[in-house]
């Protein structure tokens, strides 16, 4: 087998990593394969940011009515929104980064590397070249030192902070005061409040729940949507009532244990939502556009996320719509006739409605179909 990655096909390369092609080499052919291989990957992942970056400067996501570059990332390549935005953040800096570009291509830098140099995408080109050049022979720890100290010098106070979450992960970029009041507040609660027999990671991660419960409990906070913000749990009344056992979701999508669910019930309004027999009036008829408090909890329930193909935004940023427009079609406002869709495709529905119907793929998907003739049209 040769050890050049560089001269082989993309094919020939997946098929030389194949477990069975691996079996067969002794440990110094695997060593330096594996040398060839890691030196590769480098210049695969600068011609992967060129594309992103090209699709997200000419829009080309645009033609299956994802909302940005990020969201249709995730939805063609199954990744998570946060990585995927991630990617055309860095896409965006290293297409205009020359030296960070060609340090990539070359093999001579690591993402990891490109990634923390992206950081300093206003230096000038000498400095760039500077920065990629100290970086080669550095360690990954060592660069991104390196550009923090470079954007102290350079940028203090236009530093970005963002936070990503990610099921049950959270990532946060912080500038260097806020992270010196979250470092603080966190390790306070978690020194006071956790189990000492715990490792320190878990109990910090038990402080930093603690600190955003006792903010949620006891600040002043601004009612949104008729009412202070809320930790939603969907569980069965089996559940509710049982003394072990089951489970239950959140409304972000995440299920906990009924064991949790039942703590967290002890101390809360509940809600009634009966998913199977009789319940509240969740079948309106068309007399009325408005959807009910009631019928948007049932239609939130059902539909967890954005239904339009390739989107999976959380209900927060979703609103409900109706599949049949009220007013051009005269669609009620029943259940059956309701979805969950996001700002952004919302909007891109009603912008195309004259022209296309919103139907569903039959897995529950929906997506906009050119329909074969022209009708007038109103807002829905």
């Amino acid at each position: 087998m040769s050890v050049v990655a560089g001269s082989m096909t993309l094919d020939e390369l997946c098929a030389s990593c194949a477990p069975a092609a691996l079996d067969g080499l002794d440990d110094a052919t695997l060593a330096r394969f594996a040398e060839a291989v890691l030196a590769f990957w480098p210049r695969l992942e600068a011609g992967r940011l060129a594309v992103i970056a090209a699709v997200d400067a000419r829009g080309a996501y645009k033609l299956d009515g994802a909302r940005d570059a990020a969201a249709w990332i995730a939805w063609k390549a199954g990744e998570r929104r946060g990585v995927a935005r991630r990617d055309v953040d860095m896409a965006t800096a290293v297409a205009q980064m020359p030296a960070v570009s060609d340090g990539l291509a070359a093999g001579s830098i690591s993402k990891a590397k490109a990634a923390e140099l992206a950081r300093a995408v206003e230096a000038s080109p000498e400095e760039q070249q500077a920065l990629v050049d100290a970086a080669k022979a550095a360690s990954v720890e060592q660069v991104a030192r390196h550009i923090d100290r470079w954007q102290t010098e350079h940028r203090p106070h236009t530093e970005q902070e963002s936070v990503t979450f990610a099921g049950r992960r959270l990532e946060a970029t912080l500038s260097t005061e806020s992270m010196a009041w979250v470092r603080t507040a966190v390790d306070a609660a978690a020194a006071q409040l956790a189990p000492n027999d715990l490792p320190w990671p878990t109990r910090q991660a038990h402080g930093l729940t603690a600190v955003c419960r006792y903010f949620v409990e006891h600040a002043d906070t601004t009612q949104t949507r008729g009412a202070r913000p809320t930790v939603v749990v969907t569980m069965d009344i089996d559940t509710l009532a049982a003394r072990a056992g089951g489970t239950a979701r959140l409304d972000s999508g995440a299920y906990l244990t009924g064991d949790d669910a039942r703590r967290l019930a002890c101390d809360a309004g509940v809600v009634r939502l009966i998913t199977a027999g009789a319940s509240m009036p969740l079948d309106l008829g068309a007399k009325t556009r408005t959807v009910s408090p009631a019928q948007a909890r049932a239609v939130i329930h059902r539909d967890r996320h954005c239904r339009y193909e390739g989107c999976t935004a959380p209900p927060w940023a979703c609103e409900v719509h109706h599949l049949d427009f009220w007013a051009r079609d005269q669609g009620a406002t029943d259940l059956a006739n309701l979805a969950l869709i996001c700002w952004h495709h919302h909007s891109f529905v009603h912008r195309n409605s004259t022209t296309h119907d919103l139907t569903d793929r039959g897995d529950g998907r929906l997506r906009l179909q050119r329909r074969r003739r022209t009708e007038h049209s109103d807002a829905a």
